[in-house]
């Protein structure tokens, strides 16, 4: 089924999962400004829950950043001969997915470590 509405589809998807990754970047970044403040006011007493939580974010904002770019370089794949002729089309296949992957994971793994390595070891 290649229709308009099919095309119309594709484009609702990406526009949502692209908004879907930038609120996960979003709220993590956001969290660990706060994992910043706690470990810069000293608060010793919270070094397991927020261990904890620095875990579980990093995970979480891994696993749900990965699966909103499969998501959005899946849908490309969808696509019909006459889209597949726009310029449009061209950008989206020359994306990088792997490159943007590798560095949001060592990006929120390695904020992850420092983290967990400056409340526990520093």
């Amino acid at each position: 089924m290649k229709t308009s509405q099919d095309r119309a589809n594709r484009i609702a998807n990406v526009s949502f999962r692209g908004r879907d990754l930038l609120w996960i970047m979003s709220i993590i970044v956001v969290s660990h400004l706060v994992i910043f403040a706690i470990i810069g006011a000293g608060w010793t007493s919270v070094r397991i829950p927020v261990s904890i939580f620095i875990v579980f974010m990093t995970i979480m904002g891994v696993m749900g950043s990965l699966d909103a770019m499969d998501d959005i370089a899946t849908v490309g794949k969808d696509a019909d001969d006459e889209e597949k002729k726009t310029h449009v089309w061209e950008r989206f296949n020359q994306t990088q997915w792997g490159a943007f992957k590798g560095l949001l994971v060592v990006w929120f793994g390695g904020t992850a470590l420092a983290e967990l390595y400056v409340m526990w070891l520093a």
